[in-house]
């Protein structure tokens, strides 16, 4: 069950006639028209700055192979169980 939240927004009075009205589906217009907006931005790639910054960056770099392969969600939860003592 996803829980939801009410919020508040200013939305222009020409968007808004544009909108299903409430009680016709003006929640789901949203919601869809945010996840809808949501799905296309394209993950910003960190970009160090900073001395310290490209320190760290090198470092998280020269340990990637360490880091691999990534573990899928089946690997997750079987890793999470032997580290809490319950193997499958």
């Amino acid at each position: 069950m996803t829980s939801t939240r009410p919020v508040s927004v200013k939305i222009p009075e020409r968007i808004l006639r544009l909108m299903p009205s409430a009680g016709n589906g003006r929640s789901r217009f949203i919601i869809s028209a945010v996840e809808e907006k949501l799905s296309r931005q394209q993950p910003s790639e960190w970009k160090p700055v900073t001395n310290r910054g490209q320190r760290l960056a090198a470092l998280l770099q020269r340990g990637r192979l360490e880091r691999l392969p990534l573990l899928d969600t089946a690997g997750i939860e079987r890793e999470l169980a032997e580290r809490r003592g319950r193997f499958h």
